[in-house]
């Protein structure tokens, strides 16, 4: 097979397998992250092996950056910000001491549980505290809340500066 080829039927393959997670979380009334998750897993390197990311060299990064870019942008579009500057402290105390109370028992239970040295364990839970718009949104939508709950939520999933 050709280069070309290769990376066509890389994205090709990509794009069906996001598709097709997308879909089945509808249909399965699931969010979808979890099948993105699954599938990405299935195709990859620890799974069937056919989408290997190095073939994209340096394009994987641009195309990531792109797509960070987008939802960001969506993510700053859908937040309401006459609302939750009516919950400033919440939202403080949602970013900071939760942040800090999830990755110390993420931490304690990947050393525990999973038996990672404790170096690792900070990094797993580090990897997994992080929130952001690509898994706070599908499961707002998927899982209906009060708006008011739901506006703190996207409030903490979207990174900006804080108000003054």
């Amino acid at each position: 097979m050709e280069a070309p080829f290769d990376i066509t039927a890389l994205m090709v393959l990509t794009v069906m397998a996001g598709i097709s997670a997308q879909v089945l979380g509808k249909y399965l009334k699931v969010p979808s992250i979890v099948f993105l998750l699954l599938l990405g897993i299935l195709v990859g390197h620890d799974g069937l092996g056919l989408v290997i990311p190095e073939q994209l060299g340096d394009g994987l990064e641009a195309i990531v950056s792109l797509f960070v870019a987008l939802i960001l942008f969506e993510g700053g579009l859908n937040l309401d910000l006459r609302s939750l500057s009516k919950m400033s402290d919440s939202l403080r105390n949602l970013v900071t001491i939760g942040t800090v109370i999830a990755l110390v028992g993420g931490a304690i239970a990947a050393h525990f549980l999973g038996q990672f040295p404790w170096n690792l364990a900070f990094l797993y839970s580090a990897l997994v505290v992080v929130t952001g718009p690509t898994v706070i949104g599908p499961l707002l939508k998927q899982v209906r809340v009060d708006r008011q709950v739901a506006t703190l939520l996207e409030g903490e999933g979207v990174p900006m500066p804080s108000p003054s």
